[in-house]
Parts: structure tokens; sequence; C-alpha cells
């Protein structure tokens, strides 16, 4: 709210409402997973900007709702949806990939992709210890909330750094 009083902008407002979303997620009080849904909506109003953030923060929103997916057996129209929205996306993003300052195609990333990938089918396939029936829910739930804490201080720092590039494409305007 800061930065949107000192420097408004469109796209400062988009990620103000990211940040704040993403705040009262993580830190709330008994959160719902479906509460997943309040930061998802600004950040599909940042996907033109940023596909690899949006693209990135809906893989793991999905993989944090996949435990309740599965007791509620959805599990067929998960996948489908989920195989259906990334061919999308990826049909759109062909032969114009904008970087924003996001880019998801690291070593880290993509051991992160690929332990959600394991963990999918992990939950389906593996029983759990007896003793820690819950196991493979908090190890979904710590992959998840690592992800998404590294995204709130992403958006958090490209918000404030959104405010330092506003007065220069003023000064670009009026000259």
């Amino acid at each position: 709210m800061i930065q949107q009083i000192r420097v408004p902008s469109n796209q400062g407002f988009l990620y103000g409402l990211l940040c704040s979303s993403f705040s009262f997620y993580l830190f709330s009080f008994q959160v719902h997973e479906k509460s997943i849904l309040l930061p998802l909506l600004p950040a599909s109003m940042l996907a033109l900007d940023e596909p690899s953030l949006f693209i990135h923060f809906l893989h793991y929103a999905l993989l944090s709702i996949f435990p309740l997916v599965v007791r509620d057996k959805l599990v067929q129209a998960y996948l489908a949806i989920y195989a259906l929205t990334f061919l999308i996306i990826n049909a759109l993003n062909k032969g114009k990939q904008k970087g924003g300052g996001f880019h998801s195609g690291g070593v880290l990333f993509g051991c992160f992709l690929f332990c959600s990938l394991v963990l999918h089918v992990v939950y389906l396939v593996v029983r759990p210890p007896e003793r820690y029936p819950f196991l493979f829910e908090a190890v979904i739930m710590l992959l998840c909330f690592s992800q998404f804490i590294f995204l709130v201080i992403f958006s958090n720092v490209k918000q404030w750094t959104l405010s330092k590039a506003v007065p220069q494409m003023h000064k670009q305007k009026l000259n």
C-alpha cells in the first residue's frame, strides 16, 4: 500500500494484490486448501507480464490442493485439468517467451519440479507409515510453502523495484 501511495501504477497495484493475498493465505489461522485461489487471481492477471511466475505458482497451487483432490476422489479430473491447463499455457507462450524478472528454468527449480511430480506419484501409490499417517501431506505442504515463500519474496522485491522504474518512464514520456 505504501508503494502504491508513493508511486501508483497498474502493475504495482497487481503486485500489491498478489503480495497481500499471499500474506493472507500463508499467515492466516486455519487456512483451507482452496484459499490458494485468492493469490491465484492477481497472479493470473500478471500472467502476460510474468508467464514463468504464473506457471511456477500454478504448479505449486495445484500441488497444494492435491491431498484434498485425492480425498474427494477427483484425481482423474485433476489430471485432466492439470494437463489441459499446461497445454494451453504452452500453446499460448510458443514463440513469445517474454521474460519478466522471474525465470524458473534453473537446476534448482527443475529439482523442485521433479520432487513435486514424485510426490504426486508417491501420494497415490505408497501408504504412509502407521505412526505418521499424514507424512506425505506434510511433505507436500512443506514443499509448497517453501515455493510460496520464495514467490512472496520475489513479488515484494518486484513491487518495490517497480517504484524505481515508474519515475524513469514518466521522465521519458515528458521528453
